[in-house]
């Protein structure tokens, strides 16, 4: 938990990139604007005094597990990864934050004990010398932990966004097995920033000026969430 004393450290995680382009719309690239939003939150949270850190600052192509790794070696208290997707039909509008899934999270530490070194799998926890099951065991207990924080993220991230911006998808907070997310001592959340597919979202999304809102919403919700989560931690010292 997040104790307070010294300044919150925020990785940002524009997705995609490279050879990865995301969705596309309109002559716009996920990959492209992401990079962008993730720059200009990076700058927003270095004024409210957060530390950021970003998983690429250039068109590059990063796996998904690099990006993990990243967060583990920054060592981040917060995970944000950003994206913006395109649905065929077109007709889904507005902002949503994601979560890991509890059916998610069932298999995710199988996998990660599967496909990491053994000392990058949990902060301060050296795992070389552990199996599967003892590893998978004890990335479990940390996500029992790490899971309530990240949906306690997600919730004060859609009131954020709620207060800026206004315009939300109709289900704001959603859980899913993204592989970003599957990290189990770090407070994962995947922010579906809007919907290149529709016309509407991808005229807010160019916007500097909704993009400045929408930064400003997340700074708000990061600054009461680890106020929330410093206070817990000094409970449990207590």
């Amino acid at each position: 938990i997040y104790d307070g004393s010294r300044a919150l450290r925020v990785v940002i995680d524009p997705g995609h990139g490279g050879i990865d382009p995301g969705a596309e719309s309109a002559g716009i690239r996920e990959a492209d604007l992401m990079l962008t939003f993730g720059r200009e939150l990076a700058e927003a949270l270095a004024r409210a005094g957060i530390e950021p850190v970003l998983t690429r600052d250039a068109d590059v192509f990063v796996p998904l597990e690099t990006r993990i790794d990243i967060a583990r070696a920054a060592r981040a208290d917060v995970f944000l990864s950003l994206h913006a997707d395109a649905l065929a039909d077109g007709y889904a509008s507005g902002a949503t934050v994601y979560t890991l899934s509890e059916t998610a999270s069932d298999s995710a530490s199988a996998r990660l004990a599967e496909r990491h070194d053994r000392d990058a799998l949990l902060a301060g926890v050296d795992l070389s010398d552990q199996d599967d099951v003892i590893a998978g065991v004890l990335m479990d207990l940390a996500r029992t932990d790490t899971q309530p924080r990240s949906d306690r993220l997600a919730e004060a991230i859609v009131a954020g966004l709620r207060g800026h911006v206004g315009h939300l998808y109709k289900t704001p907070h959603m859980s899913a097995a993204f592989s970003v997310l599957k990290s189990p001592d770090i407070p994962s959340v995947l922010i579906e920033t809007g919907f290149l597919s529709s016309a509407d979202d991808r005229e807010r999304l160019i916007s500097p000026e909704w993009r400045a809102r929408a930064a400003a919403g997340i700074v708000e919700a990061l600054r009461g969430w680890a106020e929330a989560d410093a206070a817990a931690a000094a409970l449990l010292r207590r």
